[in-house]
């Protein structure tokens, strides 16, 4: 995991007292974490999954997201579809959480429900994209994001605060 989605997994503790973060980047997943609580009660040794996250940095500002794309975030399909697939398998919401670096805004937006259902409001297109090291392109379902309903939980200017 880079540096700067380090610094989100921090915010997102810091946004989350008492929760615990499970890194899955280092194995197979499809997701970049899982957070867990232990909702349950002192009594109780097993902790609750509470949500999945898939974490992007874009170097971007916020004010720049919505002028030039219409405060619409654009991510690999694919990936929304893990996102929905794994919230139906471990029955626990999963979030896009979204470093805006050139404005050091962090949001939250809810991608699916513990049941699997995307509940964001996206649609999906084909674009066409680099292929990788050796040139070329490919095309690709991309899922634009609408904003709607996210939340921001951190700011350079909460942070400097704190």
């Amino acid at each position: 995991m880079d540096a700067a989605a380090q610094e989100v997994v921090r915010v997102i503790m810091r946004d989350t007292p008492n929760h615990g973060w499970v890194n899955t980047t280092d194995s197979y997943a499809r997701v970049d974490g899982l957070i867990y609580t232990n909702a349950s009660g002192l009594s109780s040794l097993s902790p609750e999954l509470v949500a999945i996250i898939e974490i992007k940095c874009r170097n971007i500002s916020l004010g720049d997201l919505w002028a030039k794309f219409k405060g619409e975030l654009m991510v690999d399909a694919s990936k929304i579809e893990a996102l929905r697939s794994i919230s139906a398998m471990l029955c626990a919401p999963s979030y896009l959480v979204s470093y805006l670096m050139a404005s050091g805004v962090v949001l939250k937006t809810k991608i699916a429900n513990d049941k699997g259902e995307i509940i964001c409001k996206k649609r999906n297109e084909l674009t066409v994209t680099s292929a990788g090291m050796n040139g070329g392109q490919k095309e690709k379902e991309v899922s634009y994001i609408k904003l709607d309903g996210t939340e921001i939980i951190s700011t350079e200017e909460e942070q400097k605060a704190v």
